[in-house]
């Protein structure tokens, strides 16, 4: 079994970043397990077959994404990433700008990374 390449998880959570904002929903089924959970803020929980639709079908597109810090922490072949980003969009037809920390597991298997389990927490506002 190959071994993961020592920053590809850094590497793997930018692609992630970068194909939320594009909506790109080839990169991102690539990038998540067929088991992936999320669990939103507010602890509703979703598998891949949802975070696919919402963006293939444009309830969830995002206008920007900006990375205020990251860390990816590889463990052989689990890895976790941290990332706060500062991300606006639409939801639902309805404009929402956020500030976000995302935890994230990662997998290597077959030769690449995928999300297994993700958790968001919204971070409040500084005034």
């Amino acid at each position: 079994m190959a071994e993961p390449a020592e920053d590809s998880l850094a590497a793997a959570e930018t692609e992630l970043q970068r194909a939320q904002l594009a909506g790109d929903v080839v990169a991102l089924e690539a990038l998540l397990h067929p088991d992936v959970v999320y669990v939103a803020p507010d602890g509703a929980e979703f598998g891949k077959s949802q975070d696919l639709e919402s963006h293939a079908s444009g309830q969830l597109r995002l206008t920007s994404l900006e990375r205020l810090q990251s860390t990816a922490r590889q463990f052989g072949p689990t890895g976790v990433t941290r990332a706060r980003v500062r991300i606006a969009g639409l939801a639902v037809g309805e404009p929402f700008e956020a500030e976000m920390i995302y935890t994230r597991t990662w997998l290597f298997q077959h030769g690449r990374w995928q999300v297994i389990q993700a958790q968001g927490a919204s971070l409040p506002r500084e005034r």
